[in-house]
């Protein structure tokens, strides 16, 4: 009997690995798709978000009425099922809170005149704040996911998003208003101390 060669070998133990390797993708991708559809299926997390909401609004100090109004407004349309309107106005609270922010700031329209425009769009007050702090790495990108949300809403008819992204978005975005308000407010005590 002939002994099987040294290359024989190898090719049968590699192509069991590889074969080992394709059925474990095939395994991850199928738990990834029942994670998303628990995700998309779980009415927890949206009532998450609107206790987030209402508890925004209602036991902080920092919050502008205006703001809590508005609040308001998106925890009714997350209740109607309109996801992506209601991120789209969370965006539109963050631009207006950090335009407030930034409405003196010289580096924020040099950053929009670099960028070959005339005056800053959300954009630019996003990179403006994740350059000053304000905003972390990571917050930074789930927040141009939710102005890429606010975009196509804009633009476009029956926006579909999956809902982790917009979870992700709506959270970090949450946590934004919160700390914007937060600054908002110091910057108006420490003026008028001045």
């Amino acid at each position: 009997m002939k002994k099987p060669d040294f290359g024989t070998i190898i090719a049968i133990v590699a192509g069991i690995v590889i074969a080992f390797l394709l059925v474990d993708n095939v395994l991850k991708k199928i738990k990834i798709e029942e994670l998303q559809k628990e995700i998309d299926g779980n009415e927890n997390l949206t009532k998450e978000l609107r206790n987030r909401l209402k508890e925004l609004m209602q036991n902080n100090k920092e919050v502008d009425p205006k703001i809590a109004n508005e609040l308001g407004q998106i925890i009714a349309l997350l209740e109607i099922k309109q996801d992506t309107t209601a991120v789209s106005k969370l965006a539109k609270i963050i631009e207006n809170l950090l335009k407030e922010l930034y409405k003196e700031d010289k580096q924020l329209w040099a950053l929009a005149e670099a960028s070959g425009r005339k005056s800053p769009v959300f954009a630019d007050y996003l990179l403006h704040a994740k350059n000053n702090k304000i905003i972390s790495n990571e917050d930074f990108h789930l927040l141009s996911v939710l102005k890429i949300i606010r975009n196509e809403e804009a633009h476009d008819l029956d926006i579909h998003k999956e809902k982790s992204r917009i979870l992700a978005a709506f959270i970090a975005g949450l946590g934004l208003v919160l700390s914007l308000c937060k600054l908002l407010k110091k910057k108006t005590i420490e003026t008028n101390k001045i």
